[in-house]
């Protein structure tokens, strides 16, 4: 990597990203709108490779997909699903409708 702004600037993105202040998705954002308006960068052509390699340190979730994990295990379940009926009797409505 050539551009000594984009190191830092990785660093510190880097660190918002562990102290889950900035999701993984939006520093790579930052680093590819970096990338597209740094002229050291566009000329830099080792660092796609090295983007790369960022990219699925900070993005593990890709690592699982690439491995043929199921997409619906990248995700957590709905909570509460819609197609469950409500069992919930109208002896447990409070008399006055408020809550």
């Amino acid at each position: 990597m050539q551009c000594k702004q984009l190191l830092r600037l990785v660093k510190e993105w880097h660190c918002h990203v562990r102290q889950e202040t900035m999701a993984p998705g939006r520093m790579m954002q930052f680093v590819d709108n970096h990338v597209k308006e740094c002229a050291t960068c566009r000329h830099d052509s080792a660092l796609p490779r090295e983007l790369e390699k960022i990219r699925e340190h900070v993005m593990p979730e890709l690592k699982y997909a690439k491995n043929g994990r199921p997409a619906q295990d990248l995700f957590t379940p709905d909570i509460f699903p819609a197609d469950e009926p409500d069992t919930d009797s109208p002896d447990d409505m409070p008399m006055d409708g408020l809550f």
